[in-house]
């Protein structure tokens, strides 16, 4: 580990080929051999460039820059002769290329054709909203001017209308007819509007057990039904009704809102829910794999989340912004072993965090309230006045904004204090005693003060004292 000027430059590398270096908070290089990765950080999260290159998967290659909000270019190869690339440079420019779907290119808004939008397998424009041309599944829809004019087609499938006045879809499914022996459609979905967003009548689930029929009139009432649910609406305000009622008869749960969302009231046999928002709400849901809890007060500065789940429990407590806590607590293992995993944020004073392995750290000033490593390793060190991390093999401890640092672990002993010394034992691995703290004999130690000024070099192979930052004088 090499550092200079305080937090602003750094360079650590590791014996397994790991590098990081940063020139805070212009730029980080991050190469790491474990993720078979090398990653360019400028101005993160503004601007990056990464590439992969994994081994076992031959020709398996990723690439990917950006610079937001401009630019992303996204290209990743899992085999030979195989291809997916996504690119823009926004606002104008977006396309891509893939070996299975073919290239896409447009230039908005004058035309052209996107891949992967919208939920749709295609897109096509020309001059948007103009026209343009929605792909799915084999269906295809064209708006003329979008969303004004369409009809559409394809398997199953059929719509038209003219926004705001009418329109209508249908979707069906070819089914065995075992009169004629030859197929019939069997409805899956019909659905109007007439005076859109005035009037709507949809039937869904034609071709399930339970059929849905539904009918909204906008702002007044909407209804829906099947023969196991009910539900009635009334009062939209920007598409959430302020009282509403519902059914479930399956689940035995009752749903009632009123003056949406100051209360709710919602009982079942897998889901309890009651709100006066913003007072209280309290909210539980079990499913087949564990139980879910939720208690908010006073929203939005307390909040109180558990979940019970077959590989941990786990508690979150926040109260909004200053405090936040995580605590997971794993199944004992075969041993006997109960993991946890902490973690304690006191906004912006500190943050606390224990791993599942034992190792502690603690940092101070913590002014992120959120936790994204590369984001707290370009920017943290400018506002962490003390830091601490302790595990099984390792110790470090750093203050004074970086100028103070010791760290230790098997394979190595740092200790300095900016720009007065620095001291750096490298520990051999042979004749290693158990449990043994700083240098032994075989070990490579170096002092240097005022960067070099004056120190030593004491090696198993060499010894020498250093003088003005370049003079060795050996025994």
């Amino acid at each position: 580990m090499v550092r200079g000027l305080g937090p602003f430059a750094e360079l650590e590398e590791r014996g397994n080929g790991y590098v990081r270096a940063s020139v805070r908070p212009f730029y980080t290089y991050v190469r790491d051999p474990s993720a078979y990765e090398e990653d360019h950080l400028f101005f993160y999260p503004l601007a990056r460039y990464r590439e992969r290159e994994r081994p076992g998967w031959e020709g398996r290659h990723e690439t990917r820059v950006h610079a937001l909000p401009f630019v992303w270019w996204n290209d990743v190869s899992f085999s030979p002769g195989h291809r997916e690339l996504d690119y823009f440079f926004f606002p104008l420019v977006f396309g891509g290329e893939s070996s299975i779907e073919g290239s896409h290119f447009a230039v908005a808004p004058f035309g052209g054709n996107l891949k992967g939008v919208f939920g749709n397998d295609e897109v096509r424009f020309v001059m948007f909203p103009l026209y343009v041309e929605l792909r799915r599944q084999g269906r295809v829809t064209y708006y003329l001017p979008f969303p004004i004019v369409k009809w559409g087609y394809g398997p199953g499938y059929r719509t038209y209308g003219v926004l705001p006045l009418f329109s209508r879809t249908e979707v069906w499914k070819e089914v065995p007819d075992e009169v004629t022996g030859g197929t019939k459609k069997l409805p899956v979905a019909d659905r109007w509007t007439v005076l859109w967003p005035l009037f709507r009548y949809d039937r869904d689930a034609l071709d399930k057990k339970y059929p849905r029929e539904a009918l909204m009139v906008y702002p007044l009432f909407g209804y829906s039904h099947t023969a196991v649910t009910t539900n009635l609406s009334f009062a939209f305000v920007l598409n959430y009704p302020m009282f509403s009622y519902t059914r479930a008869e399956l689940s035995d749960t009752t749903i009632i809102d009123a003056f949406w969302p100051i209360f709710r009231y919602a009982k079942g046999d897998n889901f309890t829910q009651y709100r006066v928002w913003p007072l209280w709400d309290y909210s539980q849901r079990k499913t087949p794999i564990g139980t879910n809890t939720a208690i908010n007060v006073l929203w939005p500065f307390f909040w109180y989340f558990e979940d019970e789940l077959p590989e941990y429990t786990e508690t979150r407590y926040q109260v909004f912004p200053l405090f936040f806590a995580n605590f997971r607590q794993y199944l004992p293992e075969p041993d006997g072993t109960i993991r946890t995993k902490h973690l304690v944020r006191v906004w912006p004073l500190m943050k606390y965090q224990k791993d599942p392995d034992g190792t502690v750290s603690f940092d101070m000033l913590s002014i992120f309230p959120f936790n994204d490593e590369k984001f707290d390793h370009t920017y943290g060190p400018f506002f962490k006045f003390f830091s601490v991390k302790a595990g099984p093999d390792e110790t470090k401890v750093q203050a004074l904004f970086r100028m103070f640092s010791y760290e230790e672990d098997p394979y190595h002993v740092d200790l300095s204090m900016a720009p007065l010394f620095d001291w750096h034992v490298v520990k051999q691995a042979r004749d290693r005693l158990p449990n043994a703290y700083g240098p032994q004999p075989g070990d490579i130690e170096d002092l240097n003060i005022l960067y070099g000024l004056l120190g030593y070099h004491h090696g198993p192979d060499d010894r020498y004292t250093k003088l003005f930052w370049g003079l060795k004088i050996r025994k």
